[in-house]
């Protein structure tokens, strides 16, 4: 064909679809190649995201029915408690 002339060059419909399906091909590649450097990251924040929810989980378990939170009153009232009997008792 001449590179002056106007008119487009026939093509071939079953070189058409090859040429479509090669670049569609190339398109899903470099999607996916995107794609797998996120999955490292997106593993990361699930696994994340995991760890805080079992650290919420135990810290509730601790607190409400092991008696962390008895525990933790308990000694804040013995060490309030001495100073006031010791200025109390003279």
């Amino acid at each position: 064909m001449d590179p002056n002339s106007k008119t487009p060059e026939s093509i071939d419909p079953e070189t058409a679809i090859r040429l479509l399906e090669l670049e569609l091909m190339q398109e899903r590649a470099a999607r996916q190649k995107k794609a797998a450097s996120y999955n490292g990251l997106r593993i990361a924040s699930f696994m994340f995201l995991v760890i805080i929810v079992l650290a919420a989980a135990l810290a509730f378990y601790y607190v409400f029915f092991l008696g962390g939170l008895d525990r933790a009153r308990g000694r804040r009232s013995q060490e309030t408690n001495p100073n006031a009997t010791e200025l109390s008792e003279p």
